[in-house]
């Protein structure tokens, strides 16, 4: 279980000719479980990006604190935690194949077969340039390099960003089909309609705090609403 306590993030940002705080996370607080899909949901500037790049420690939080299955991040910690940002992070002028040689000697549970398995499913040269690819295709590329790290965390950034709604269907295939029992991922996505059916829980957070979660599944069962409706309605009560 990863679980998020009090944890607040401040930064510093111009205005006119005076620097000013803002707090990114303020106290935030939710739990993400084993053997879900979590979305982390809200509008822009909220906190969603900042708190994962907290949990994959990119980011030093000013306090609380963040436990990865009871421990707080440290460097055993990190072969847990795979982080697919919403930016490309390739090694320019690498091959597919060079970048899958370099996380296999950096990650101790590179999985080798998974990695052949998902070139194939993506239909990816791996004697590719990744700078010479679609952005689609670097996406695939970055998802692959995440999954295959067989972290038992997987944290996604808006991993749909710009991509068509083609393959978005193709990446929520293969999260599904390349997700363990015994893992978790966590999505921050403005493409809600395109996660309904994949996610099993959602957290809403607005001015870096939670302010609605719930299980999709039951949601949908007892209210008779999907996840855009439910956040509607959280939004109006806000």
């Amino acid at each position: 279980m990863i679980e998020v306590k009090d944890v607040s993030k401040t930064y510093k940002k111009m205005s006119g000719l005076k620097w000013k705080k803002f707090k990114a996370l303020d106290k935030i607080n939710f739990n993400i479980e084993t053997g879900k899909i979590t979305a982390l949901l809200g509008i822009n500037g909220m906190g969603k990006s900042t708190v994962l790049k907290a949990i994959a420690g990119l980011v030093k939080i000013d306090s609380g604190e963040i436990l990865i299955d009871g421990e707080r991040i440290n460097i055993d910690t990190y072969n847990k935690l795979a982080f697919v940002p919403d930016i490309d992070i390739h090694f320019r002028g690498f091959t597919i194949k060079e970048s899958i040689e370099f996380m296999s000697i950096f990650y101790k549970n590179w999985n080798s077969n998974k990695a052949c398995e998902m070139l194939g499913m993506f239909k990816l040269d791996e004697n590719e340039i990744i700078d010479n690819l679609s952005k689609g295709n670097i996406a695939r590329v970055k998802l692959m390099l995440g999954f295959c790290q067989d972290a038992k965390y997987i944290l996604l950034d808006e991993p749909f960003s710009g991509i068509d709604i083609f393959k978005r269907e193709e990446f929520i295939k293969t999260i599904t089909k390349h997700m363990e029992e015994d893992q978790a991922v966590v999505i921050t996505t403005h493409e809600i309609d395109e996660i309904e059916s994949l996610v099993d829980d959602v957290i809403i957070i607005e001015e870096g705090q939670v302010i609605e979660s719930f299980n999709a599944e039951e949601v949908r069962e007892m209210e008779g609403m999907s996840i855009l409706e439910k956040m509607r309605e959280v939004y109006r009560h806000e």
